[in-house]
């Protein structure tokens, strides 16, 4: 879920403004060099779902997905084509599999623009894109998760899922103003 994502952000900030605050004191006190803990402050050290740093859990990674788990491309029983597009779509807008399928995603940038896949509900969706567009363009920084992950121009990569709720799931691409303008597609999930 984008939780993870958000989370090892907000994570992430906080190492950031912690380290930011010590390289100050140190600095201020005379007695150390500050850009040694600056060089190491975006970098984002997990462990199992714990924030290294400060020891927190991080929101949403212990917890899994609502719709589905993460699965290995050998668990697949098809395997699904989509193409994103510089038009800003998705092409198809809409896949329909069964409750309980394992799905490969193989997602395409056929332009010439950088684009990310991301999937979850609208409200997963809702706060990626609300959080990207709080960013400044230094901080849009996009690190592939078991939901999401970016696509170069002219790049192909894979995301194998097993989705176990009946229902509608989102895909979407949340590179700055291409969701807003509508760069999204469905995935229906029926029973």
């Amino acid at each position: 879920m984008m939780r993870l994502v958000i989370g090892a952000r907000r994570a992430s900030l906080r190492r950031i403004a912690l380290l930011s605050i010590l390289g100050l004191a140190v600095a201020s006190c005379g007695s150390g060099d500050s850009a040694g803990l600056a060089s190491g402050a975006s970098e984002t050290t997990m462990v199992g779902g714990t924030d290294a740093a400060d020891g927190q859990e991080d929101e949403g990674h212990a917890e899994g997905y609502e719709f589905g788990d993460p699965m290995e491309a050998a668990d697949a029983s098809r395997v699904i084509e989509i193409a994103a597009k510089d038009d800003f779509t998705f092409d198809p807008a809409i896949v329909t599999i069964s409750a309980g399928e394992t799905v490969t995603f193989r997602v395409e940038n056929v332009g010439l623009l950088p684009h990310d896949f991301t999937i979850g509900d609208s409200h997963l969706q809702d706060e990626h894109e609300a959080e990207m567009a709080a960013m400044s363009a230094d901080d849009m920084v996009m690190h592939d998760e078991p939901n999401a992950f970016t696509i170069a121009p002219g790049e192909t990569k894979e995301m194998t899922w097993q989705f176990t709720e009946v229902g509608e799931i989102l895909y979407g691409c949340h590179t700055p103003d291409h969701y807003g303008a509508g760069m999204k597609g469905t995935i229906a999930i029926e029973g």
